[in-house]
């Protein structure tokens, strides 16, 4: 990913000065909303070594595999979080991230749970709801082109 792009988590900011440099393993989350966010853009990135670096030990799969995932990252939008500060242990981040999967605009809204041990934050587990809507190849594209979704993302 290019250093002048803005980071896929939504923050707003340059990827080489938001996600990057923790996914990079060059500075450490310091809130829970920093490693979910860092987490997201590794989604959309399919680090998977990452991802599995930045689970919890207790909860953690056996093996992640976002390469063979047929989705098209389009969103974040952190919703609400409590606790999860420098000083706390564990915290929680509300969040819905929207994608795109065989030809349907997909919404997972989560509350993530995370844990910190021995300084450093790791998602531990979360609750999920789903919503899919199948795309009509004349609806404007969710992924903010402007232009209709046969001619963008599908």
């Amino acid at each position: 990913m290019s250093s002048e792009k803005k980071c896929p988590c939504c923050s707003g900011k340059l990827f080489d000065n938001c996600c990057a440099p923790i996914i990079k393993n060059q500075r450490k989350a310091e809130t829970a909303e920093q490693l979910m966010r860092s987490r997201y853009t590794a989604f959309t990135l399919a680090d998977n070594e990452y991802l599995a670096n930045s689970w919890a030990p207790e909860t953690r799969p056996k093996e992640i595999n976002t390469e063979d995932d047929a989705i098209q990252w389009i969103g974040l939008d952190v919703e609400e979080y409590e606790k999860g500060g420098p000083e706390d242990e564990d915290g929680t981040v509300i969040f819905t991230a929207g994608f795109l999967s065989s030809g349907h605009l997909c919404h997972l809204h989560e509350k993530s749970r995370f844990v910190k041990h021995e300084g450093l934050w790791f998602y531990l587990d979360g609750k999920t709801e789903s919503k899919t809507h199948k795309m009509g190849r004349n609806e404007m594209c969710p992924c903010g082109s402007g232009k209709k979704y046969k001619k963008c993302c599908c």
